[in-house]
């Protein structure tokens, strides 16, 4: 069988990568982040729900827009989505063999910053939700999803694959926050490099993709 080209997939194949990538960049079971999470709901003694839902909806928000006005951004600016696509997904490539190599989430998210700030600093929506969530690493590779065709059917792809990722998020942070921030830095690890092999493959997937629609455009 041939190997699977992001570019050329259609329905549930582009949907399920689509979901794959967001959710691997994005990571909501992350222990930094749940860590963060359970710190912020202890010390200002919020509902452990409420306050998932808002993260959630927030990382909804701004990677849901990212998704519906990207393309239309990039064609304001001039810049060719062949190209844009051979740089996002060399992006979250590298952001991928960053996890493989490194067993933790990528610094382009910022998690080695909410690591270094102390406890006062930390909230729910700064750092968590924005930029440990909705980061630079996140908004790149949604762009890249939602530009892979011209018919619409990527972006529509991406909005659903940021919701999943967001009700994904609600559910390890109001449910599943405790289990995760106890799991050992061993296990941790090789969860971040799975998903690092799996974006790396889907980053290079998307290179090469834009290397053709740059040349076939």
């Amino acid at each position: 069988m041939p190997p699977m080209d992001i570019v050329n997939l259609s329905g549930l194949e582009l949907y399920v990568s689509a979901t794959v990538a967001i959710f691997m960049i994005v990571n909501p079971v992350d222990p930094v982040k749940i860590v963060i999470f359970n710190d912020v709901v202890q010390r200002q003694d919020l509902n452990r729900r409420t306050a998932a839902l808002r993260v959630a909806f927030v990382t909804f928000v701004i990677l849901g827009i990212t998704a519906l006005i990207g393309r239309e951004v990039l064609d304001l600016l001039g810049i060719n989505l062949g190209a844009f696509g051979v740089v996002g997904g060399l992006v979250v490539a590298l952001m991928g063999f960053e996890m493989l190599y490194g067993g933790a989430s990528s610094r382009t998210q910022g998690t080695k910053e909410a690591e270094e700030e102390s406890p006062e600093d930390e909230g729910l929506i700064m750092p968590l939700a924005v930029p440990l969530m909705a980061g630079p690493g996140a908004i790149t590779t949604v762009i890249t999803i939602a530009a892979i065709t011209k018919d619409g059917a990527s972006t529509i792809a991406a909005v659903v694959a940021v919701a999943i990722v967001s009700v994904l998020v609600f559910v390890g942070f109001a449910f599943l926050g405790d289990l995760i921030a106890r799991l050992k830095p061993s296990a941790t690890a090789m969860l971040a490099r799975v998903g690092g092999m799996l974006l790396a493959t889907i980053g290079t997937q998307l290179l090469l993709g834009g290397i053709r629609t740059f040349y076939e455009g």
